[in-house]
């Protein structure tokens, strides 16, 4: 468990069977009654990437907060990876169905992005409003950089840690699941919350602009760190948590 939560009540393991066998494992704290948030990691990622935000005690005050191990990893790896964004979308939309009181605040980071706005495109009555932090959804700047292309190779491959070999097996289908993805940013009628480092080696701040340009129907706000890279749930959990609390806000009134 987290240090995060010395001193505070630790999240509660959850365990939930999923239709056609597979289990997704959460942890869940915050008020049991209160409006659902759900945290969706990247890739390779935890539940616990979130720990700091979920740890903070005006939040658990106010919301259930819910983390996942996504579907392929840490207490939710049996069955192996699913690449499959829709695939990952419609467990999460399991868990909101059995969990949530009302619409959610999902909150992804990184690849966990995509999955989120997947989710809110698929199920829409299941999600109040999207959270986005570093979130990789431009199919265009999915490019394989030098060092991936290195890592593919048979001799560096083998000596790689299996987690990062299993992070680059998921992100390598990542811009054709994109490319499904991009004409239905305009069907989004929720409140779409951005948070980007400018400073981000590993997704590009030009994601930002991305869902600047193609989330035309929503209630849009976008917030840029200067000098903040990729980690923003570890580094500037004050500035997240701030972010959900506006989404939270903006979804109060009934829809």
């Amino acid at each position: 468990m987290s240090r995060a939560f010395e001193g505070r009540p630790a999240p509660v393991e959850q365990r939930m069977e999923l239709p056609g066998g597979r289990a997704l494992r959460s942890f869940e704290t915050g008020r049991a009654d209160g409006p659902l948030v759900l945290f969706v990691h990247g890739s390779p990622g935890a539940w616990n990437d979130f720990a700091y935000v979920m740890a903070d005690p005006e939040l658990a005050a106010r919301a259930k907060l819910v983390a996942v191990d996504r579907i392929g990893w840490g207490g939710s790896a049996a069955g192996g990876l699913e690449p499959r964004l829709r695939e990952q979308a419609a467990a999460l939309a399991e868990l909101l169905r059995s969990r949530a009181q009302g619409p959610a605040v999902v909150v992804g980071h990184s690849y966990g992005g995509p999955v989120a706005a997947q989710l809110a495109l698929d199920a829409p009555e299941l999600v109040a409003a999207v959270v986005l932090v570093a979130a990789s959804v431009d199919p265009a700047l999915e490019d394989t950089l030098w060092w991936q292309s290195l890592g593919r190779t048979v001799l560096v491959r083998a000596i790689l840690p299996d987690v990062l070999r299993r992070a680059d097996d998921e992100i390598a289908p990542l811009r054709a699941e994109l490319e499904q993805l991009e004409p239905r940013w305009s069907q989004l009628r929720l409140p779409v919350f951005v948070l980007q480092g400018l400073d981000d080696a590993l997704v590009p701040p030009a994601n930002a602009d991305f869902v600047e340009r193609v989330a035309t129907n929503t209630a849009l706000v976008v917030e840029r760190l200067p000098d903040q890279g990729h980690l923003i749930p570890w580094e500037r959990p004050a500035e997240l948590t701030a972010l959900i609390q506006r989404a939270l806000d903006s979804v109060r009134a009934p829809r």
